[in-house]
């Protein structure tokens, strides 16, 4: 096993806390509540309707086998996309997307391996459609990198980048449930890095930075900008 390896490795070790904390919470708490509920709710209704506690018990059963439905098609959905592997190719994609040679992926991996706790901050995200995913953001002496959000992992390599800015943006999203729905509106705290090579790509300053990171907590990314001031990149805003 190489060092990129082992890092990808680490990462699946770190996201497999969450994914079984989901995971029994699934099946433990949520699937039980489903069939209990289905069956006394079902069950219910038929023994309203006039039926008696034969009647009950019919409705009963039928309310399991229909909440029974319900978990399958709900754990169908979700189990699959609580695989640490699944992350480790979300870090690989984005890694491949800054067309890194072996030997940079490997430095990248070591420093990633050996960044020390003052070069990481750790959090839980939370905010519209957030589930208390973790969150983490780690500064090595080349790279910057942010997990945990959407997309999941977001790679910055530090030599490729002329300015960073700062700014804040307001958003609306909505919840829909079965017959309602909800709508927030929150501010998106985001840093945005502008690349040295902007301009021979027909960037102008007005359009949108190369990358960004976006967070719902105002002082964590004061906490993020705090690190990445030590790498002497100009930070506006």
């Amino acid at each position: 096993m190489n060092t990129y390896e082992r890092w990808l490795q680490a990462e699946m070790e770190w996201i497999s806390t969450y994914c079984n904390k989901i995971r029994r919470q699934a099946l433990c708490i949520t699937t039980p509540a489903i069939l209990i509920g289905s069956a006394i709710v079902i069950g219910g209704l038929t023994a309203v309707g006039g039926g008696g506690m034969e009647d009950f018990g019919y409705g009963a059963f039928s309310g399991f086998v229909l909440g029974a439905a319900v978990c399958g098609i709900y754990l169908l959905v979700l189990l699959p996309g609580l695989k640490p592997k699944r992350y480790a190719k979300k870090i690989d994609k984005c890694v491949k997307g800054l067309s890194l040679n072996e030997m940079e992926k490997e430095q990248l991996a070591q420093e990633m391996l050996e960044a020390d706790e003052q070069h990481k901050i750790s959090y839980t995200i939370t905010g519209p459609g957030a589930k208390g995913t973790p969150g983490r953001f780690v500064l090595t002496p080349h790279f910057a990198f942010l997990e945990g959000s959407y997309p999941y992992g977001i790679l910055v390599r530090l030599s490729d980048v002329a300015e960073i800015r700062r700014s804040e943006e307001r958003k609306t999203a909505t919840e829909r449930r079965a017959k309602s729905k909800t709508v927030y509106r929150f501010t998106l705290y985001t840093i945005g890095f502008y690349r040295k090579d902007r301009f021979q790509r027909g960037l102008t300053e007005k359009d949108l930075p190369d990358e960004a990171f976006g967070f719902f907590d105002a002082g964590i990314r004061e906490r993020v900008i705090g690190l990445l001031a030590e790498t002497g990149i100009r930070i506006e805003g």
